[in-house]
């Protein structure tokens, strides 16, 4: 070996001596270094359900949230005049008995009720043009008989091999095929599938459009008492108290092969790095691979995440929109097949239950855009409504709160599936001390929660 090679190995050594190691605690204030038995990433529907009720199985937890507040896609909008609430995430629960307890487990008072929608407007808010002669039925029969094909698609992806080609058929050729021409609006108009609907398999309609669902929408459902979907999450937040790490992120992980390794996170808070050190390591957040960077995936976990993708997908609620209150408006496509709305765009625009004046969006993209560029988009479709349908006045729309909720819904292409990505994915369950519970399996709050129930046992099993 040269004398240049011999200084640079020296160099390297040197350096790597002097670079504190990351996951040894004695870098570490004492404060700064927390064990606990379940390290819990993200505070939304499935990583709340899992903090309490871990808890109440004798396992201690902390929860890393990356923003201010527990809740996830459940967003609440409080009127500064009125005290009001305007749900403009989650909007239903479903009458459940994992729901009921879970809503007394926090002393959260929840009424029967079904999805909130007011008589609709349809309107092609691409151009403005209002569409009367196009109407919005019920699902029916036939789409119900299609649903009963797959009952192993209703709680998750629990998929035969070979995969039924006919689930990954589009949703505009399934329709065809199958002729479903009494509930094709009903299907096409169901807010919360992002992307491009026409060309979303089949598979994840019936996978979002389930039974538990359209029990939601005869009337089966929970709502808040006070219309304040987000009350369950915040009391959550309070019961957890300092085992909520909010506004705060992961930047490295270490996770062992055994389950006596455990898993090590750093953290980086408000106040500094955290250390944290646990027995399992729950994922509740969307599972797609720009959020598992930090989470050092093997080849085998690369392989398997790395197929999956969400849409972009964003709501809020506006003022001042000279609209009429007692009207919900939906977006059709005058020209597109099946009147599929033209995106970037609104998929509803939906009065405020709670709160007279105040109305509620979501909107779908085909690509990531900006709030502004959202808004913007929203004040210019909700300006074509006002001269649609003669408001009297038209005063300028006025944006009083945004949600960013992308990815939304992950999903895999026709190919991964048929390779069986699903169960590849279900059987790195507990691999690496990593539990992965999220909305990459089910859609809905209530069912997100069920499928946490599921796994928990496993979970406190293996923290033991």
């Amino acid at each position: 070996m040269n004398s240049l090679a011999v200084l640079g190995s020296a160099l390297c050594l040197a350096l790597s001596a002097s670079v504190p190691n990351p996951f040894d605690p004695s870098s570490y204030a004492s404060s700064d270094v927390i064990s606990r038995d379940i390290v819990i990433v993200g505070g939304g529907a499935s990583g709340s359900y899992a903090a309490i009720n871990a808890r109440d199985m004798g396992k201690s937890v902390v929860v890393v949230e990356r923003t201010g507040r527990m809740g996830g896609n459940a967003r609440t909008y409080t009127d500064p005049s009125t005290g009001g609430h305007v749900d403009y995430g989650v909007q239903v629960y479903h009458n459940d008995e994992i729901s009921r307890n879970f809503f007394s487990r926090l002393n959260t008072p929840v009424v029967q009720s079904s999805f909130p929608l007011a008589p609709p407007v349809i309107d092609d808010f691409s151009t403005g043009l209002l569409e009367s002669n196009v109407t919005i039925a019920d699902l029916g029969d036939d789409y119900l008989r299609e649903l009963a094909k797959y009952p192993y698609v209703e709680d998750g992806f629990f998929l035969p091999d070979p995969v039924p080609q006919d689930l990954l058929l589009s949703t505009a050729a399934y329709i065809e095929k199958y002729n479903l021409t009494q509930s094709a609006s009903a299907i096409l108009t169901r807010p919360a599938i992002p992307g491009p609907l026409l060309d979303i398999q089949m598979l994840y309609v019936f996978n979002d459009l389930n039974h538990p669902m359209l029990d939601e929408r005869s009337g089966n459902a929970l709502i808040n008492a006070n219309n304040d979907n987000s009350q369950v999450y915040e009391n959550a937040q309070a019961e957890l108290g300092s085992d909520v790490l909010l506004n705060s992120v992961v930047t490295s992980a270490q996770r062992g092969n055994s389950t006596s390794a455990g898993v090590q996170l750093v953290v980086q808070t408000p106040t500094g790095a955290k250390l944290i050190q646990a027995k399992q390591l729950v994922l509740g957040f969307a599972i797609v691979p720009e959020n598992l960077q930090p989470f050092n995936l093997d080849a085998r976990e690369s392989s398997v995440i790395s197929q999956f993708s969400g849409d972009p997908y964003y709501g809020g609620v506006v003022q001042n929109t000279g609209l009429n209150y007692s009207d919900s408006y939906i977006n059709q496509g005058a020209t597109t097949p099946f009147h599929v709305p033209v995106l970037p765009g609104i998929i509803n625009l939906n009065p405020a239950p709670a709160v007279e004046g105040l109305f509620y969006y979501w909107y779908s993209s085909l690509q990531p855009i900006s709030q502004s560029q959202v808004e913007s988009d929203v004040r210019d479709e909700i300006k074509r409504l006002q001269q649609a349908t003669n408001a009297t006045a038209q005063p300028e729309p006025e944006f009083v709160a945004y949600a960013d909720y992308t990815p939304f819904h992950p999903r895999a292409n026709s190919q991964a599936i048929m390779n069986g990505v699903y169960k590849d994915i279900y059987a790195l369950q507990g691999y690496r001390n990593t539990w992965y519970i999220s909305t990459l399996f089910v859609t809905g709050s209530s069912q997100v929660w069920n499928l946490t129930a599921s796994y928990l046992p496993q979970i406190v099993q293996a923290a033991s």
